[in-house]
């Protein structure tokens, strides 16, 4: 049996993922995706040179030694605001009203705010050449025509689609949403819409399918329930040989060595290549990834729910980050402190479900979230975040530093 790092699992298992393919969507569907190609300004941004507040589009050299006791006074030749064009040069001695991005006319290199000013319509009094040079949004300022705007790779954000929109990107080019075939398995296990014998203790209310699938919506992806499928080879293959139009398969459960556990055997059977068998890991040892004959991907969680959750934070979520196009799709780890002595495990990595506090003094802690079972569900619905206890002989002690990954 091959068994591995959690590391090494996720190299492996990114190695064999490649992003969706690329397609237009209108703009107001965007939010979420990731840019597939870089995105060039076909515009400058401003467009053009405008005015930043509301007052007179002047030349500078016209405004040495205006004061209030000694304004000078210069002929207004026009106005000039937003959704027009000046069609009038500003020349010595002119001035030309304006307002608050409304194109400047040529010929004028500052705007004088009207404050500074008697808002004089034939003649105008500036009392004030503190704006000398000033108060002019240069065209391309802020890009340049040709400039990227975005690198491909981007995730589109509502911040993101005000600039996409300035350009007049109406069908970004994006990578298509991923979708993930959830499959539930286990004989024990009912959808919620047999509630009854859940509350009548007969059966178990199937978690894995809701949580799997908040899961991989949260992480960006298009969830595709599966169902949940009874331990039998026969109706698994059925289930998996009729899932259509998926990019990933997520299977929770029968990937242990039970009697009952057949996922592996019917995976062999369609001719599934897997790197690695086992995760050198607690929660999530049995978790295993494979690739079909035709290059459907497949990850198997464990059917505990709790390890399923902890093993897609640490696998699934980055698989389908690739899939999305993320150029970063890593686990992104920080540190902090233990706040208790926390007992190793001499062979697996431990992860544990904590929050993170901050200290006063501005230090983060890590604070387990009660038993650390994973038969305790509340341990992973109360966590913000997986601590990494690496494996070793002696317990670490309250106050060391170790890696944590915040969750989502």
């Amino acid at each position: 049996m091959r068994v591995v790092s959690a590391d090494d699992a996720e190299r492996a298992i990114a190695a064999q993922l490649i992003p969706q393919p690329a397609v237009r969507i209108p703009l107001a569907d965007a939010v979420g995706h990731i840019l597939a190609d870089d995105v060039r300004a076909t515009i400058p941004l401003p467009p053009w040179t405008n005015a930043a507040m509301d007052g007179y589009a002047v030349r500078a050299a016209d405004l040495h030694g205006a004061t209030r006791s000694r304004p000078v006074s210069l002929r207004v030749v026009g106005t000039s605001q937003a959704g027009t064009f000046p069609d009038r040069t500003v020349e010595a001695g002119d001035a030309m009203r304006i307002f608050t991005g409304a194109p400047v006319p040529a010929g004028a290199d500052s705007v004088v705010r009207q404050e500074d000013t008697d808002r004089g319509r034939e003649m105008v009094q500036i009392v004030d050449a503190r704006d000398a040079g000033a108060n002019v949004r240069r065209g391309g300022a802020d890009l340049e025509r040709g400039a990227v705007a975005f690198a491909a790779g981007t995730e589109i954000g509502p911040r993101q689609i005000g600039l996409l929109a300035a350009l007049a990107i109406t069908h970004p080019m994006v990578h298509r949403a991923p979708r993930v075939g959830i499959l539930a398995t286990g004989d024990e296990v009912v959808s919620l819409d047999q509630v009854d014998r859940v509350l009548a203790s007969q059966s178990l209310a199937d978690v894995n399918g809701p949580a799997l699938a908040a899961l991989v919506r949260d992480a960006g992806a298009v969830p595709v329930p599966l169902g949940i499928a009874p331990d039998s080879c026969g109706a698994l293959k059925e289930r998996i040989v009729s899932a259509e139009q998926i990019d990933l398969l997520i299977t929770a459960g029968g990937v242990s060595v039970g009697d009952h556990d057949h996922v592996r055997e019917v995976m062999t059977a369609l001719g599934v290549v897997t790197p690695f068998d086992r995760v050198r890991m607690r929660p999530g040892g049995p978790t295993t990834f494979g690739v079909f004959p035709g290059g459907l991907p497949w990850l198997a969680l464990p059917g505990n729910p709790v390890s399923a959750m902890v093993t897609f934070e640490l696998f699934g979520r980055p698989a389908i980050a690739i899939m999305r196009g993320s150029r970063s799709p890593a686990r992104r780890w920080q540190r902090a402190v233990l706040t208790q002595d926390f007992p190793r495990e001499p062979v697996l990595d431990q992860y544990i479900r904590c929050v993170i506090e901050c200290a006063d003094d501005g230090e983060r802690r890590v604070v387990p979230t009660g038993p650390q079972g994973s038969g305790f569900l509340t341990s992973i619905a109360r966590a913000d975040a997986l601590a990494l206890i690496p494996a070793g002989n002696a317990a670490l002690p309250a106050g060391t530093s170790v890696q944590i990954l915040p969750l989502g």
